[in-house]
């Protein structure tokens, strides 16, 4: 236990500032492409992993695994229902990697803890925000991740009509929240447990290293060098988005919409990690030709109320399908319930999944930001770059900081009074 007692450079003790962890995150995201030639994304894995929870648990009374979703048979198929240990969703390691990453800059600082709900209206957020980015999430068939910075990264329109159904449905929950909801939150009856809110760090960041450690030694043993990667990637994100708290939350909750707390952080910090990734891809495909499994998704009806509902859903969870894992990891009892109920929609959207690919999916047609330029990529990369550039000038004109940024101090045009 020596290397505990280590000294540490003082910035892995304190918070960073969550423009510094967007950069990070935008970067690491670039290396995704060129480690494992794929962009970053969340909610697939998970999706596999509750249709293998379902069937587990119902003791193959769901047979999840004949569900056209998880069904290599059926032509509406996506990926087999899985355990996160099964090479078939070796795609998981990336969150377990970001819980794993949390804990371990939570660690690092001496603030991790168990943090349970302060109330039973908390755990009801919780619950119904989670099934409805679950449900969102895979209805538009990605998640702020994969279709929001990972199809923009791409230059795919979907991910824009994404972005507009999660600010609508952001709104609405923002409103209902604070005009009212926050009186009866208050007023619910308080939870006091007080289990894990005092803990030794030293053994959490040891739990934590060996946990990396061994499902390393796991996969390393089956030869799966992906998986690796994935659990390192997942790592990296972990720590970099607990060290600046970053959410895609708080951009639109507080860089939009909030009239109570605007706090324009969270924009500047998406914005930065996706003005980063935009460029990494244009570098890497248009510069140098590198291929990687780009997500072309189609754009339809179920984009936009995808994005609606999962926008509803982030702000009664107070977190994303990105924060709700790493808060997880960072011992939030209420992003862990969100987390699982995420999960749980996933899989009952799954069940319905032929309605909504022969109704929408199926029907709609993958479009590119250049698309709506005569095929002009530069000029479809400009598009996809105003929208970073959007939600960064959104953000910081609500806290403040565009207008101390431009602030002209008034000229002196009149001549000094003289004094005889």
């Amino acid at each position: 236990m020596w290397c505990f007692n280590m000294p540490l450079p003082k910035f892995l003790k304190e918070p960073w500032r969550p423009e510094v962890a967007g950069a990070l995150i935008g970067l690491v995201a670039v290396l995704q492409i060129i480690v494992v030639r794929s962009p970053w994304y969340i909610t697939g894995p998970e999706n596999q992993f509750g249709g293998w929870l379902f069937y587990v648990l119902t003791g193959g009374l769901l047979n999840t695994k004949e569900w056209a979703y998880f069904n290599p048979n059926s032509p509406m198929f996506v990926a087999p229902a899985a355990a996160p240990w099964e090479p078939a969703n070796k795609e998981f390691m990336i969150v377990w990697g970001i819980m794993l990453g949390a804990m371990i800059a939570k660690a690092i600082e001496g603030n991790w803890r168990l943090r349970w709900p302060a109330n039973r209206m908390v755990v009801l957020l919780s619950i119904i925000g989670g099934l409805m980015l679950g449900f969102g999430a895979r209805l538009a068939l990605g998640c702020n991740v994969g279709n929001f910075v990972a199809t923009i990264q791409s230059l795919v329109f979907s991910g824009f009509v994404f972005f507009l159904g999660m600010a609508v449905g952001t709104f609405i929950s923002t409103r209902l929240i604070e005009d009212f909801l926050m009186e009866k939150m208050h007023r619910s009856k308080p939870i006091r447990i007080e289990l894990g809110s005092n803990v030794d760090n030293r053994k959490v960041l040891a739990f934590a290293l060996a946990a990396t450690l061994l499902t390393t030694l796991y996969w390393w043993g089956l030869g799966i060098w992906a998986a690796i990667a994935f659990l390192y990637l997942g790592i990296a994100y972990g720590f970099f988005g607990s060290k600046g708290n970053v959410c895609f939350t708080s951009m639109l909750r507080d860089g939009f919409w909030s009239r109570l707390a605007p706090y324009g952080g969270n924009a500047r910090a998406i914005a930065i990690a996706l003005a980063i990734m935009i460029t990494g891809n244009l570098v890497l495909k248009y510069g140098f030709g590198w291929q990687y499994r780009e997500f072309l998704f189609p754009v339809g009806v179920h984009t936009f109320l995808g994005g609606v509902l999962f926008g509803i859903g982030m702000v009664l969870v107070a977190g994303c399908s990105f924060s709700s894992a790493y808060r997880s990891g960072e011992g939030s009892i209420p992003h862990l319930i969100a987390w699982f109920g995420m999960v749980a929609g996933m899989t009952i959207l799954s069940y319905v999944w032929p309605f909504f690919f022969t109704t929408s999916i199926y029907l709609s047609p993958v479009l590119h930001f250049y698309d709506f330029f005569g095929g002009n990529v530069a000029a479809g990369a400009a598009a996809a770059y105003s929208v970073a550039l959007f939600i960064a000038l959104v953000g910081s004109w609500r806290d403040g900081t565009l207008q101390r940024l431009v602030q002209i101090p008034p000229l002196k045009i009149l001549a000094p009074r003289l004094h005889v």
